[in-house]
C-alpha cells in the first residue's frame, strides 16, 4: 500500500477513538466539577452497569460484558471498593465467591455520572437528527460486529 492510499482512506477507527477519548475527557471534567471525581468515566460506566442488574453479579461476569483481562478489572473493582461506590459481600458462606453491590454513594455517582454522560451526549449531537443519529448507531454496531469477526477471519486466512 502507498502513502497516498493511505492518506487518502477516512480512517474510522481512529476517528472513533478520538471521538470516544474526547467525550470522555469531557464526562471526566464534569464529574470533577461536581466534586464527584472519585474514578474515572470508564468506571462509571461499570457502576451504571452494576446498577441496573436485577440478578447478583460477580467479578466473572463483569469480565464476560466488559472484556477487560482479569487484572484490570480486579483493580477497577478494588478501587471502587476503596472509595466505597462499591462492596464485595461473601455468598453462601464462600469466602471465594463474592456478589458485587453498589452501595449509596455509588448510587449517587452514577446518577451524577450519568447526567454528566447526557449533558456531554446532548453537547456533541446538537444539530444532528434523530435520523442520522441512528444511522450512525447502526454503522458503527455493524463495524463492531466486523471487528470482533476478525480474529476469525485472520485464522480463516491462515488456515488456507
Amino acid at each position: 500500500m502507498s502513502t497516498s492510499e493511505f492518506d487518502s482512506r477516512n480512517h474510522i477507527g481512529f476517528l472513533c477513538d478520538s471521538i470516544g477519548r474526547e467525550a470522555r475527557r469531557a464526562v471526566t471534567r464534569g464529574i470533577k466539577e461536581l466534586n464527584m471525581d472519585l474514578c474515572t468515566s470508564k468506571n462509571g460506566w461499570l457502576i451504571g452497569y452494576l446498577v441496573r442488574q436485577k440478578e447478583p453479579i460477580y467479578q466473572k461476569d463483569l469480565e464476560k460484558v466488559f472484556h477487560f483481562p482479569k487484572s484490570t478489572l480486579a483493580d477497577i473493582i478494588q478501587i471502587l471498593e476503596k472509595d466505597g461506590l462499591i462492596k464485595k459481600v461473601p455468598v453462601d458462606g464462600d469466602g471465594r465467591k463474592k456478589q458485587i453491590i453498589v452501595t449509596e454513594k455509588g448510587h449517587i455517582f452514577n446518577e451524577k455520572t450519568e447526567a454528566q454522560i447526557m449533558e456531554v451526549e446532548d453537547f456533541i449531537t446538537k444539530d444532528i437528527t434523530d435520523e442520522e443519529i441512528e444511522m450512525v448507531v447502526k454503522v458503527l454496531n455493524k463495524m463492531q460486529e466486523n471487528a470482533r469477526n476478525y480474529k476469525s477471519y485472520i485464522e480463516l486466512k491462515k488456515e488456507e
